[in-house]
């Protein structure tokens, strides 16, 4: 039997003392902040500058103000832990792959969030959602079956599917950890949330790695392309006719940076304009930009 060397185990114990502090600083500031307001209502508002016209710019000239820094994000001045935190903070809102997959040999069901997901056609329904740090299970899965199911997270389960990213051994389900709820599929092996309003069946279309530029060699994320198979909505959150979501029932919840998550409380309309239409209607217009 082989022991770890004292380095290791002074490794582990400043990772303890740092998760230790880090937890002792979340609960100080979560202590100071108001109660979360679960009456809150989706409203919608004018936009920020209804009088806006064509080449007025921005709202107003708070940006003028200001000097832009230039970073490197491979520069040896800056880690890449601190190039993430940067990305992060500045990509927002980011929507929610909360995705469930099923290892190959139907033992082990797992269910993880990732936040560098995005959605990339609507014909056929195509989204991409890029897993880092190493192969987990989810990536294991999605690779051997090439099936998942992609789940809309709300906040009336935020907390339970943020558990789902603990750091669980392989082999681990993380439905029994978050106490989350599994619904029968259609197409595919992988459950549905039951909790979730909208959930997406998805195959595996496409997928390929990215290298490190800093240690290469290393894979740091693998990119997976998912087509959707079908969906299925929550007949309330469905408008009459069933093309759109009511934003106001679906209370959608996105990622922010650092461990912040983010709600849809206001949103506002702006228009799509038409070239012709607004050089006839607008004066001016036809002639910006020449």
């Amino acid at each position: 039997m082989s022991f770890p060397t004292p380095e290791v185990v002074a490794g582990r114990a400043n990772v303890h003392v740092k998760l230790k502090q880090l937890k002792a600083r979340y609960e100080a500031n979560e202590a100071s902040r108001p109660e979360f307001d679960s009456e809150k209502q989706f409203t919608m508002t004018k936009t920020v500058k209804p009088d806006w016209k064509p080449g007025d710019g921005a709202s107003d000239d708070d940006w003028t103000k200001h000097s832009k820094i230039t970073i490197d994000p491979l520069s040896p001045s800056i880690s890449g832990m601190e190039a993430y935190k940067l990305l992060i903070s500045a990509i927002v809102p980011r929507p929610i792959a909360f995705l469930s997959t099923l290892s190959a040999d139907g033992k082990t069901a797992n269910l993880a969030p990732y936040s560098y997901f995005e959605v990339l056609a609507n014909d056929p329904p195509t989204f991409v959602v890029s897993v880092s740090q190493g192969m987990k299970d989810t990536l294991k899965n999605l690779l051997e079956t090439k099936e998942g199911v992609l789940n809309v997270i709300s906040e009336w389960f935020i907390d339970a599917a943020n558990y789902t990213s603990v750091d669980a051994p392989p082999g681990v389900s993380e439905w029994e950890l978050s106490g989350l709820h599994k619904e029968p599929s259609k197409f595919v092996k992988p459950a549905c949330v039951a909790e979730s309003a909208f959930n997406i069946e998805v195959k595996l279309v496409n997928s390929f790695e990215i290298e490190s530029l800093r240690t290469p060699g290393t894979i740091v994320s693998h990119i997976c392309i998912l087509q959707g198979l079908c969906f299925h909505a929550r007949e309330d959150v469905l408008n009459k006719d069933s093309t759109t979501l009511d934003l106001a029932k679906l209370k959608p919840v996105g990622r922010a940076g650092g461990i912040t998550y983010l709600r849809a409380s206001d949103g506002f309309e702006v228009p799509r304009y038409s070239y012709a239409q607004q050089c006839e209607d607008v004066p001016g217009v036809k002639d910006l930009g020449k």
